[in-house]
């Protein structure tokens, strides 16, 4: 199974409990104004001109933002530093881009994960079907949840979308039990 990755951050201390793994995917519904990783909400790669200047001179280039890569591939990386892991009580966070619109690889990821007695944190919007969320559940062991704007109006103006999903889905975590940490 295929998997669209931003980026792969190792030694992340900010997304998570202990020295994590934060594993960036690509694809976001919302479009903040605000947004710190504009290049992760297409789906797919994009690739961005490039110009610096080095030893007083200009210099351009191109550089690619995301990469398709197998499930598998994803693992193996996130598997390199479970001594770290274990030491710290980290584990692995997925976040984005918004991690829930590739919910068949993450469902995937966190699974293998889990299985290997992983920590795992989703780092989300919670702008996603609420199906999406209860695959999840049983393998997800904190929620990181984004939550841009209490104002529905301010919400839409801002991001682009309503936040009614947003907030139902906070609901359904709460309700269900879920670890949920809104920031």
């Amino acid at each position: 199974m295929m998997i669209t990755v931003l980026d792969i951050k190792r030694f992340a201390v900010h997304d998570g409990p202990g020295i994590r793994t934060t594993v960036f995917l690509k694809g976001c519904p919302l479009s903040c104004w605000w947004c710190h990783n504009p290049e992760s909400q297409s789906m797919k790669p994009v690739t961005v001109d490039i110009e610096r200047k080095v030893n007083g001179r200009s210099v351009s280039g191109k550089k690619v933002y995301g990469e398709s890569m197998e499930v598998e591939a994803v693992l193996e990386s996130i598997l390199k530093d479970t001594h770290f892991y274990e030491e710290s009580g980290g584990g692995v966070t997925f976040s984005g881009g918004e991690p829930m619109m590739q919910s068949g690889g993450l469902k995937r990821l966190l699974e293998e994960c889990k299985g290997r007695g992983l920590h795992t944190t989703v780092d989300t919007s919670g702008y996603a079907a609420q199906e999406h969320f209860e695959e999840i559940m049983d393998v997800t062991d904190l929620f990181l949840y984004d939550l841009k704007n209490m104002s529905p109006e301010l919400h839409k103006k801002y991001t682009g979308v309503d936040n009614q999903l947003i907030l139902s889905n906070a609901d359904y975590l709460l309700k269900s039990g879920a670890n949920l940490i809104f920031r």
